[in-house]
């Protein structure tokens, strides 16, 4: 059981740390209402209710560590995370030393031969997993009182399986552990040293992990990490789209692209330099959240959480060590998602986003617990039937109907791609794709099927608009080129075709082969893809943009 703090009824509204925390998640809520993006409604369902959940999860934390209640949520999270840390231990061992075990359902197929990926399937994600878990178990540690063999045990098989994602993000991660034991002076001595050891115990692991590749010749994929980091790619092409980012900031300065744009304007944009990989994301939050809702209201989300933490500093030096340390405990946890958030999208993932969101209400409920006048006599059973709980009950239960809504509605677009999952008859293909464009949550999935296999994509051409706001790729462009030309609009084709070329991406070879071939007199108007670039905007391209209709 967790530390039950000094019990006190909830006589008052959120302390304002918590409201700042609320208030973000708000603005957060009504930038993603926004009526000027041009992504489709019911692609920013999800992200919407995401964030609601999130500010009802902060609001929840906060209010029950503020009664004393620490153990509703807060403590099941992080048992929950050293549970998890734990489980992805398992599958990482067998990813990378028997790879041939994975069955891609209990544990999920390697992708990298020598790196473990987790269930998560991300490195990078598994790695910043792993450190929660490993922060969840020293915290959890000091809680029941465990016996510093098993904490150190615990710590040091968590500490090698981030080695074993060979990620540069969980390196930086294990390096703020070891400087925050030597900062805080608040733990227990041997959680402290452990701690501090957390670099050495890494970097021994790595150092193991090596020359046991050497003498078994098999992969280990961090010697391709350094290798990759001395030689000019420390950051995988994130120094291009950060680049191609500010310019699209620079370009839209003041209302930004539009929530979930992103990808589309930026695929549209000329950017000679840009990186190969289709991006959907600026992989840094900072600059995500300029490009997408512009400078003014980026920096109002982003002073909101900063206000809300440094309201909470208080916490971080309360008198009682183990408010401190849980304070502490969260402040570090949010520090390693929002290191990892400055090079990828962690938080656009609700798995991170989510306990984000606790950790938030579990480190401001602290701060305003000290503001509150609290009574060592009060008894739980008074506070035990707030009326307000009812939200959050509320709250869990539509989001278990809508999770189980979303799985199902989810079933109709992945059969259109994998008809062996279909349950009873399987339907012919246009059937499936005709019933996947029904789904307000995942239609552009059935969409992108309609268009990329049309013999002649003008004649689907509305079904264009949802796939153009998900992730556009190499497939999608061509056929939305052709679309285009179709429809007698050249000069439109012509430009994505140009924005395509700028990936040099393989399968787009046969697209762009006609172009090689020295021309014939006879041999009709020249492809619209050998012209030049027209230099459009990218709002030009958009489905609504069409100025005319099919011929």
């Amino acid at each position: 059981m967790a530390h039950r703090y000094p019990e006190a009824i909830d006589t008052g509204p959120s302390g304002s740390s918590t409201r700042l925390a609320l208030l973000m998640w708000g603005v957060l809520i009504l930038a993603q209402l926004s009526l000027t993006t041009p992504t489709p409604w019911g692609q920013r369902i999800v992200p919407t209710a995401t964030l609601l959940l999130a500010g009802l999860l902060t609001w929840g934390t906060a209010r029950t560590v503020r009664l004393g209640f620490e153990e509703l949520l807060a403590a099941p999270l992080m048992r929950a995370l050293m549970i998890a840390a734990l489980g992805s231990v398992i599958v990482g061992l067998v990813q990378v030393f028997m790879p041939s075990w994975a069955d891609g359902n209990i544990v999920a197929y390697p992708t990298t031969p020598g790196r473990a990926i987790g269930n998560v399937r991300q490195p990078n994600q598994l790695s910043t997993l792993l450190l929660w878990g490993s922060v969840a178990l020293l915290w959890w540690g000091v809680v029941q009182r465990w016996a510093s063999g098993w904490i150190a045990a615990l710590l040091v098989l968590t500490l090698f399986s981030v080695v074993l994602t060979a990620s540069r993000t969980g390196t930086v991660g294990v390096v703020m552990l070891s400087l925050w034991g030597l900062i805080d002076r608040r733990w227990p001595r041997t959680v402290r040293w452990l701690l501090i050891a957390a670099l050495p115990i890494y970097l021994l692991g790595w150092w193991g992990m090596e020359h046991w590749a050497a003498i078994s010749g098999d992969a280990f994929y961090g010697n391709d990490q350094v290798n990759k980091t001395l030689h000019g790619d420390p950051s995988s092409s994130r120094g291009k789209i950060w680049s191609n980012t500010l310019a699209m900031i620079a370009a839209h300065p003041w209302a930004g692209t539009g929530a979930g744009a992103f990808n589309f304007v930026w695929t549209m944009t000329p950017f000679p330099d840009r990186p190969v990989a289709f991006f959907d994301h600026s992989h840094n939050l900072p600059l995500q959240l300029a490009a997408e809702f512009g400078i003014p209201m980026a920096l109002l989300i982003l002073g909101l959480l900063g206000s809300a933490l440094w309201q909470a500093r208080s916490a971080l030096f309360h008198s009682d060590d183990t408010i401190a340390r849980s304070a502490r405990t969260a402040l570090f946890m949010l520090a390693l998602v929002g290191v990892h958030s400055m090079l990828e999208y962690p938080l656009w993932y609700i798995y991170f986003l989510l306990p984000m969101a606790v950790m938030l209400g579990w480190l401001t409920g602290l701060a305003d617990l000290k503001t509150l006048n609290v009574s060592r006599s009060t008894p739980k059973a008074t506070v035990t039937t707030s009326r307000k709980t009812w939200i959050l009950q509320g709250a869990g239960a539509l989001a278990l109907v809508g999770t189980l809504w979303a799985t199902y509605a989810y079933h109709a677009v992945v059969i259109i791609f994998e008809p062996s999952l279909a349950i009873g008859r399987v339907a012919p293909l246009q059937e499936r794709i005709e019933q996947g464009q029904h789904s307000w949550l995942f239609g552009q999935h059935a969409d992108y099927a309609d268009v990329t296999m049309a013999d002649q994509p003008e004649e689907v051409f509305a079904s264009f608009e949802r796939p153009l706001f998900h992730l556009i790729d190499t497939r999608l462009m061509m056929a939305y080129a052709q679309a285009w030309a179709g429809r007698g609009e050249r000069d439109k084709a012509r430009h994505i075709a140009a924005r395509l070329k700028e990936f040099h991406n393989p399968a787009s070879t046969e697209f762009f082969a006609p172009c090689l071939q020295a021309p014939e007199p006879a041999s009709g108007p020249r492809p619209f893809q050998c012209d030049p670039d027209p230099g459009l905007r990218a709002q030009d391209l958009l489905v609504q943009a069409a100025s005319r209709p099919v011929p």
